[in-house]
């Protein structure tokens, strides 16, 4: 018989299980010995704030204590408006709901979560307090409590559990970011030998981004150490994006060009073996990360070398390696900035980061509105069946629908996290018929209890760092301590172990039912509204746009931000359409990014005003799309010729300055981008193109 090997993940996994469960009995046993009234609470708090690393798990239970505390206020302030008139206190607890979990889906992080929890922390204290409206107060005084003890529990298991964290996140960083700018150089070299592998490769960095950069609060939370390092991180991020934006850029440039002469190619090919090169080094110690940067330095002032030589040549070989050249030089200049900005904290003399940037979330309006109409809706339609039925745990049931409704709605995909959150549900009712009926009847020996309760816990907390099974083992786990119905003065009976659980699975089922009815959420649907904002930032091209370096900054960052919700639906949908929305969010990024280049050159009189003129042409041309559908204006094109035509003749005649060449070199370099992003994403931008995807019809 083969027994199987214990992984690093499954020890990881079997160590977090067991210092989770360890803080959660002793959680529960300090509740029990304070005689607080719902100890269950407390056991509850120390799975729902443990996290995969320690400085999410301080984030989270930092959060978790404000969400409480405004929750608190929430249903106090519930409670004093209406004590006695039932309708308006439900009309007025949806409306508490809805609001919070709408703010909710405007925050990132745990900030969001800390929302989610003051609405339904409101809520249970307000319907706890609805029979006895006068210990308001002290109901909330007492989940303050239990939601206290949880949080302090789980963070001081945390801290004596995981020694060494800081240092331990510091080298994660580290290693994190190496092996980003080594994967970034890879796909630069794929790029430059016109591979297609390269885009791919841009795309999935780019979708990555977003994450990366969330996961830097933690880290700074979690290590003390790497607070200098967490913030040049930032920096280094915002500049990635920004080096794999070029990256993308570049690949449009080469593949518009008529031709690529072989001196061109050849000069390619060099950049992408050093390229190569690079990215073995960039994982490797200080003093080679420093020849690294003396390399890349060493490939700049070959390119520009080759920019002097072929820019005062009139020749069309060279006025083709010039325009690919500039393109080069400005991606090995921004790859350099991300190396250097990161790994100068490496040297033994570090240096201040002033200030951090961030590559920023969207909030997203429309979701949140969404998703606040419809936790409000799910209380009003729960109030009704509670007044209908005069369920004497209604107010149970009320309470945990107004979990499911706010909790759940920040979710990507809420319909199956819900049905996961459901199973597990029903797992913790069966397996709390192990205590109920067979330990607790027995004793009041809370070390005699504890034993099977502790198996119990220990075995969801290794389900839930399975990926497979952790939206069932979240539920299982934060459930079942609630279904036991733990109380110092009382043992659960058969009678209310029914009700408590029957309240729980049908909260849970109504909200699935809630979801799949009230504004329902499909991941075609999702698939188009992305579409529709995409072409959103499309439009607001039409406002001017001020500061080259804000402007593609900005700009690259909000585009990255939708390449990670491609990326997160990628696998849920038909491939043609996962091609058309990577290629059409890689369009958005590119076209937005070098008409901000054509209007700069143009505001310091760098660019003749007609190249600006025939971008912005091109790009009202696709908002005409966008807006009426049909087909792209012939004019369009012939004019973009005549404009590619005329910046040529005028590089020609100039004889100046080898900068305005190099200006004119850049200027038919981004017109000749935009005018390819624009005939090779056309069906993407057309109008009847969001009709085809909301219906999913097929599309050959």
């Amino acid at each position: 018989m083969s027994w199987p090997k214990l992984q690093p993940t499954t020890l990881s996994a079997v160590f977090f299980s067991l210092r989770t469960t360890i803080a959660c009995l002793v959680a529960l046993a300090i509740a029990l010995k304070m005689e607080m009234g719902g100890p269950q609470w407390a056991a509850m708090t120390v799975w729902i704030v443990a996290q995969n690393s320690r400085g999410m798990s301080l984030s989270k239970g930092r959060w978790r204590i404000a969400g409480t505390m405004l929750g608190m206020v929430g249903g106090i302030g519930l409670i004093a408006i209406a004590p006695q008139h039932p309708w308006i206190f439900f009309l007025l607890l949806a409306g508490w709901v809805g609001w919070c979990t709408g703010i909710a889906c405007l925050l990132d992080n745990f900030r969001g979560y800390a929302m989610v929890l003051a609405g339904y922390t409101g809520a249970i204290i307000a319907l706890a307090s609805a029979e006895q409206p006068d210990h308001v107060f002290y109901i909330a005084m007492a989940r303050g409590s239990y939601i206290l003890l949880g949080v302090v529990c789980e963070m001081v298991a945390g801290m004596i559990a995981v020694p060494g964290a800081d240092r331990a996140a510091q080298a994660e960083l580290q290693k994190r970011i190496a092996e980003l700018l080594s994967q970034t150089a890879i796909a630069l070299g794929q790029i430059l030998r016109r591979d297609d592998e390269g885009i791919k490769g841009l795309t999935r960095l780019l979708g990555s981004l977003q994450s990366f950069n969330d996961q830097l609060e933690f880290i700074r939370i979690d290590s003390r150490l790497a607070g200098e390092d967490a913030d040049r991180a930032y920096v280094t991020l915002e500049r990635v994006a920004l080096v794999l934006a070029r990256g993308v850029g570049l690949s449009s440039r080469l593949a518009s060009a008529s031709h690529i002469p072989e001196r061109l190619a050849k000069g390619l090919e060099r950049v992408a073996e050093e390229m190569d090169d690079l990215s073995n080094l960039l994982k490797k110690d200080i003093l080679q990360v420093v020849a690294g940067l003396g390399r890349l330095d060493v490939m700049l002032q070959e390119n520009r070398e080759e920019l002097e030589r072929c820019l005062p040549l009139n020749d069309d070989d060279s006025i083709q390696q010039s325009i690919a050249g500039v393109g080069v030089e400005a991606m090995l200049v921004d790859f350099r900035s991300a190396v250097e900005s990161q790994f100068v904290g490496l040297q033994k003399r570090k240096r201040h980061v002033l200030v951090r940037h961030h590559i920023h979330r969207i909030a997203d309006g429309r979701l949140a509105f969404t998703n606040a109409v419809r936790a409000a809706v799910a209380m009003i339609l729960g109030a009704l069946i509670w007044e209908v039925t005069a369920w004497s745990y209604g107010w149970a049931y009320l309470s945990l629908l107004a979990v499911v409704c706010a909790r759940f709605s920040i979710m990507d995909n809420m319909i199956l996290v819900s049905k996961s959150f459901f199973y597990g549900a029903v797992w913790a009712v069966l397996a709390s018929i192990i205590p109920v009926f067979f330990v607790m009847p027995l004793t009041s020996n809370y070390l005699v209890f504890s034993l099977p309760f502790a198996v119990l816990m220990f075995l969801g907390g290794i389900a839930l760092r399975y990926p497979p099974t952790v939206g069932i083992a979240a539920s299982y786990v934060n459930f079942f301590p609630w279904v036991l119905g733990l109380d110092n003065q009382a043992r659960i009976n058969e009678v209310e172990w029914f009700n408590q659980s029957l309240a729980l699975l049908l909260a849970l089922c109504s909200g699935v039912q809630i979801f799949k009815t009230v504004m329902p959420f499909s991941t075609k649907q999702a698939w188009a509204q992305l579409r529709r904002q995409l072409v959103e930032e499309i439009r607001q091209l039409k406002q001017p746009l001020q500061g080259r370096k804000k402007a593609q900054n900005d700009w690259t960052s909000q585009t990255t931000q939708r390449m990670e919700q491609v990326i997160r639906f990628a696998g849920k949908l038909p491939q043609h359409d996962v091609n058309s929305m990577v290629r059409g969010t890689l369009a958005v990024m590119t076209v937005g990014r070098h008409l901000i280049t054509l209007r700069d050159l143009a505001l310091q009189k760098r660019l003749p005003e007609n190249a600006l003129q025939t971008g912005e042409q091109m790009v009202k041309d696709i908002i005409h799309l966008t807006e009426a559908g049909g087909h792209l204006p012939r004019s369009t094109s012939k004019a973009f010729l005549e404009e590619q035509q005329f910046l040529i003749e005028k590089y020609q005649q100039s004889h100046s300055t080898s900068t305005t060449r190099h200006d004119l070199a850049v200027g038919i370099g981004s017109l000749r981008i935009i005018h390819f992003e624009y005939m090779a994403s056309r069906n993407f931008f057309r109008k009847e193109y969001e009709f085809l995807l909301a219906r999913g019809r097929n599309r050959g």
